[in-house]
């Protein structure tokens, strides 16, 4: 699509362009280049033959007579914008739904998918954390960011339609609603999950984190809006939608909590856990089976389950589609490794990763042994290492302390901030949870992850369970910005082998 010119329309200048780009090293001759910073790689982009250059007005660059130069008040608006346009504005043509939270997003998207293409035997597209599935295969040549930039995300979904995609879900995460990224796409509809400490390393602060995405529900204007009343930002979600006529929303809860101002709300009965799934009762008198363990995953597939109903997904494809619901990618992926338990998880903030051990603990067999291995991602929010470090340590019987794509920073600093909150947690703040005379749990620390994980397992027996958590589904190890190669599942796979 890149290779012929397409005519564009920007600020009321008439231009005709091979490409988009905002890296100036990716630029191809005859093509658009937005300005994102400042003017340093506008000379770079020129040289490897872009014609025309998009800044923010007031931004100072220095630009030849003969390229077309265009000032706008938003560039990144205006990118998202000429994007879709430069891809055919396909993205009017499909039902997109969004997922917005801080955990749960990647698993409430694949729900979404599997339950969609039951009930219409077509091929469903999800953008997120794990890549682009277009056309149900894995999409190379895509950015890892959960959202993508606009030129990369109209270019996915210009290819999804082109392959017969009509029906997209995609995560919404909090930098793609503060770069506006999703400027002109209209959204169906929306599942929130929740909002929990993440970020902080961008955003700074929680307030600004949280109202950020808020504001994603602030701009919405039709559709259908499903919330988690459970969570503690649920109300004011329903607030930020609330009195907006062409806007139906839909509230549930576990805990038979109701949000006011809802069209509708759904409760959630006689939950039941296993290493096996979920059982429960949504509404009235609909009896689901999940194939997913795991209490945090019955809020995923309640929120997936109330949209696709909306949608028009009948209740008993929805129960069987729960029901043969495959893992998602390295969320709650269980293992056998010799008769223990072992989970890979992807939980990597502090609200993640108490749910994930708290779950962990409801399907495990009493007195068993729960032992978790996780670290700390580098040049990211250092705030929530000592805090992840007391929830490791107050909910499991063994912590091991290990690296988790440190980047440019010491793995072994980034430990000794994650082992801050082990030692503030004193025996009589543990003997709190533990409910006993003396506090037994223990911690080490073995900086090569691949050791750590063998070394976990090494520790139990039969019946135990260990979880693995912070990297989930990735394949590398980000160190020193090299993507070395590594995954947590094929260390299991090397266990296994012996």
């Amino acid at each position: 699509m890149q290779n012929r010119k397409i005519k564009l329309n920007i600020a009321n200048v008439s231009v005709a362009v091979t490409g988009l780009y905002h890296h100036s090293r990716q630029v191809q001759p005859g093509g658009l280049f937005f300005v994102l910073k400042d003017g340093t790689y506008v000379a770079e982009a020129i040289n490897n033959g872009a014609i025309v250059v998009v800044s923010e007005k007031g931004t100072l660059i220095d630009v030849p007579e003969n390229i077309t130069h265009i000032t706008v008040t938003d560039v990144r608006a205006t990118m998202a914008s000429v994007a879709k346009k430069f891809y055919g504005n396909v993205v009017d043509k499909m039902r997109v739904t969004g997922v917005v939270g801080t955990n749960g997003k990647t698993t409430t998207t694949y729900i979404v998918r599997h339950l969609l293409e039951m009930a219409t035997g077509k091929n469903v597209g999800v953008i997120g954390t794990t890549g682009v599935l277009n056309a149900g295969k894995q999409w190379e040549g895509i950015t890892t960011l959960t959202t993508p930039d606009p030129i990369d995300l109209h270019r996915a979904l210009a290819c999804m339609y082109k392959n017969g995609v009509r029906d997209v879900v995609m995560e919404v995460s909090a930098h793609a609603i503060f770069y506006r990224k999703l400027a002109g796409i209209n959204f169906s509809g929306v599942i929130f999950t929740n909002i929990t400490q993440d970020h902080l390393d961008f955003f700074k602060t929680f307030e600004c984190y949280k109202n950020t995405k808020l504001s994603f529900f602030q701009n919405l204007q039709n559709g259908v809006v499903v919330i988690n009343a459970d969570d503690n930002y649920g109300l004011a979600v329903a607030d930020a939608v609330q009195n907006k006529t062409n806007l139906y929303t839909i509230s549930f809860s576990l805990k038979h909590d109701t949000i006011v101002g809802t069209a509708q709300w759904a409760f959630v009965d006689d939950v039941r856990l296993s290493v096996h799934g979920s059982d429960f009762i949504l509404g009235k008198d609909v009896k689901c089976h999940l194939a997913l363990p795991g209490l945090f995953n019955v809020y995923n597939a309640v929120g997936a389950a109330l949209l696709c109903n909306h949608y028009g997904v009948s209740w008993q494809i929805i129960k069987e589609g729960l029901n043969t619901m495959p893992p998602v990618p390295g969320r709650f992926n269980l293992y056998d490794i010799h008769g223990v338990n072992v989970v890979i998880d992807y939980a990597h903030t502090p609200d993640g990763l108490e749910k994930l051990l708290q779950n962990a603990r409801a399907i495990l067999r009493p007195k068993a042994k729960l032992v978790v291995v996780f670290g700390c991602g580098g040049d990211r929010d250092r705030s929530k290492r000592p805090q992840m470090g007391a929830i490791a340590y107050r909910l499991a019987d063994f912590v091991i302390l290990t690296s988790d794509n440190p980047r440019t920073e010491d793995p072994e600093v980034i430990i000794d901030e994650i082992e801050r909150g082990i030692k503030t947690m004193n025996v009589d703040t543990l003997n709190r949870y533990l409910d006993n005379d003396v506090a037994m749990n223990k911690y080490t620390r073995i900086v090569d992850r691949t050791q750590a994980i063998e070394y976990a397992i090494a520790q139990v027996q039969i019946g135990d369970m260990v979880v693995i958590a912070g990297k989930g589904h990735e394949n590398y190890m980000d160190i020193n910005h090299q993507k070395i190669p590594y995954m947590d599942s094929k260390v299991l796979d090397n266990i296994l082998r012996r």
